[in-house]
């Protein structure tokens, strides 16, 4: 059965009531409280995407930057179509307690029978242990997310599946620099890495990725919540997968900005396949995000020399 159109203009008319934070509880298990996803601009509806019959020929489609996701990331910007004559979108994971409906009311500029729609993708921080989570033959997870057009008397269209691939953050490699933090803020990893040049080392951090361009070795494999667009991972790490420069080499940890936090807690590591060769934690608060981030940002942590 659809929603029909007056119900349906009415809900998208409300303001999305979406937060970034999940609740460790709640009386409600069937509301979008509890959901796996949650969608900024959407507006909750109870029970399964899956569920709605196929009653309109309208399509979806959606235009990922990329398909990689982790636990608690928040606002990941999902942009799509709807068409023809269609102008909103049901997102949803099947089996979840709730799917999430988004207005789709910009005209497409590439046909003028489909409009566009834009939002922000949220996933629980308890993702890894969702029974929604499919586990490939290869070992990877992914996160079936459905998205159905919505005609204007309510009817959903056929469901268009797109594979969200879970990031297990494993890091392995010849060398191995990561941080790690515990709270939504953008911390920056800087790695001052020996070089035969006039300074004597290159740095690597999120504006110079890599300790090597020419062999592509020796780098940063994320920024983590970049500008403050919190992806749910805080973990940056530079990595070799080949042999590392030998020498000395300097590990700062730099804060661009706490994101509206009042102070983030840090774990430093260098590790080897011999083992852990340094490690450092601590606490950065306000006073830390005086220095810009810039080339030699941030604090020392740790300082060690690498042999093979």
């Amino acid at each position: 059965m659809g929603l029909g159109r007056r119900n349906l203009l009415a809900l998208l008319s409300l303001s999305g009531l979406v937060g970034c934070q999940w609740p460790t509880d709640s009386a409600d298990s069937h509301s979008g409280l509890n959901s796996i996803i949650r969608v900024e601009g959407g507006q909750a509806m109870r029970g399964s995407i899956a569920e709605p019959a196929e009653g309109s020929p309208a399509e979806a489609k959606l235009f990922p930057k990329n398909l990689t996701i982790f636990p608690g990331v928040a606002n990941k910007i999902i942009k799509g179509t709807v068409g023809p004559d269609t102008n909103s979108v049901a997102l949803g994971v099947a089996g979840d307690s709730a799917y999430w409906l988004v207005p789709a009311l910009s005209p497409d500029a590439t046909d003028a029978h489909s409009f566009t729609f834009n939002a922000g993708l949220s996933v629980s921080p308890s993702l890894a242990k969702s029974p929604l989570l499919v586990l490939n033959a290869d070992g990877t997870s992914t996160l079936p997310l459905s998205v159905r057009a919505v005609d204007p008397e309510g009817n959903f269209g056929k469901a268009s599946i797109y594979s969200l691939i879970m990031d297990a953050q494993t890091l392995t490699g010849s060398l191995v620099v990561s941080l790690d933090w515990d709270a939504p803020v953008d911390l920056d990893l800087h790695v001052l890495v020996p070089a035969d040049n006039d300074l004597g080392y290159v740095e690597v951090w999120s504006k110079a990725r890599s300790a090597n361009p020419k062999t592509g070795d020796g780098n940063l494999d994320f920024d983590s919540n970049s500008n403050c667009q919190i992806d749910g991972r805080n973990l940056e790490a530079v990595v070799w997968t080949g042999a590392p420069p030998v020498g000395s080499y300097v590990v700062r940890v730099g804060l661009a900005s706490l994101c509206g936090q009042p102070s983030a807690a840090w774990h430093a590591t260098v590790s080897s396949p011999a083992g852990i060769l340094g490690e450092a934690s601590g606490v950065l608060t306000e006073a830390a995000t005086r220095q810009n981030p810039a080339p030699g940002a941030g604090l020392t942590v740790i300082q060690f020399d690498y042999s093979p």
